[in-house]
């Protein structure tokens, strides 16, 4: 799947809700970001996506008419963010998945920002997720955004033998 994304410094998106039209973008897209065995099936990834409550915000990318860009809006989706509040007290990020040609633009800063605010709005006081221990972008995303490591779980990636981080921060 290209995606012919440019990196323009004045590169525009929104955050919206996830649209049952976005389906197959955002898997396709979550397989690009994780290695087979890590990234999720289409089974898993529509149960996280339908369980109730849970909140899924797109990083879709504003057409530049200028440029050609892509004309749909599933097209347009650069990323997007899933969590799951749990009892209301706390929350659990899912996955977090740019397009490797969209990283470093803020669309992952944005999603996180939206999605812990729409959290908070639901009452959820922390929230949790767990990422590779050798996923050194995203330990320095997730802390840059304020979350600790809180400890080790041992081949959390049982295909890749890999452990995770467990992370967290108070919201």
């Amino acid at each position: 799947m290209a995606s012919n994304l440019s990196k323009p410094p004045d590169l525009a998106f929104r955050i919206r809700d996830y649209r049952a039209a976005d389906f197959e973008r955002l898997w396709q897209i979550d397989q690009l970001c994780f290695a087979p065995g890590i990234a999720y099936t289409q089974m898993e990834l529509n149960g996280f996506i339908m369980k109730r409550n849970a909140i899924t915000l797109v990083a879709e990318l504003v057409p530049d008419e200028a440029a050609g860009g892509p004309a749909s809006a599933v097209e347009r989706i650069a990323g997007y963010v899933l969590a799951h509040p749990v009892r209301r007290k706390y929350a659990r990020i899912i996955t977090l998945d740019i397009l490797p040609d969209a990283r470093r633009l803020g669309l992952a800063t944005s999603l996180m920002s939206a999605c812990e605010e729409r959290l908070r709005s639901l009452g959820c006081a922390e929230v949790y997720l767990e990422t590779a221990v050798n996923n050194e972008p995203g330990i320095r995303l997730y802390r840059k955004l304020g979350y600790e490591i809180l400890r080790t779980i041992p081949e959390y990636y049982s295909s890749h033998a890999l452990d995770a981080y467990q992370m967290g921060k108070r919201l």
